[in-house]
């Protein structure tokens, strides 16, 4: 994982554009706008073979996070790409706690469903 640079602009709007919310009319752009105009907003990409597969996005707050978005490129969905971005967003914020949002919800719960069992 590592942090999104205007060199991934093209490809992150092509993946934020799978986003229940994109779907629902939110325009990616106005989506990519809020973290580059926050500093309290961030997003990572997740890169395999020097491709940019996977975004997500937090909103820091002071003692949590929030992952407010988050899409893998569907060529690479059920691979574990997800749950390797929301360990490595949790590494990288350790001293806060994540939690999730409306729309990342179902997705975060299954994650840690997931991790829950192998513990």
């Amino acid at each position: 994982m590592i942090e999104y640079e205007s060199c991934h602009r093209e490809t992150v709007l092509r993946l934020l554009s799978h986003l229940p919310s994109a779907r629902k009319g939110v325009p990616v752009q106005q989506i990519l706008n809020t973290y580059e105009g926050l500093a309290e907003r961030r997003l990572y990409v997740w890169k395999e073979s020097d491709k940019v597969v996977g975004v997500i996005g937090i909103h820091l707050q002071q003692q949590t996070f929030a992952v407010h978005h988050i899409a893998i490129h569907p060529s690479f969905r059920n691979r574990g790409i997800g749950n390797s971005l929301l360990q490595s967003v949790q590494e990288e914020h350790i001293s806060q706690a994540m939690c999730s949002t409306h729309e990342t919800k179902d997705f975060l719960d299954r994650c840690w469903q997931k991790q829950s069992q192998f513990s």
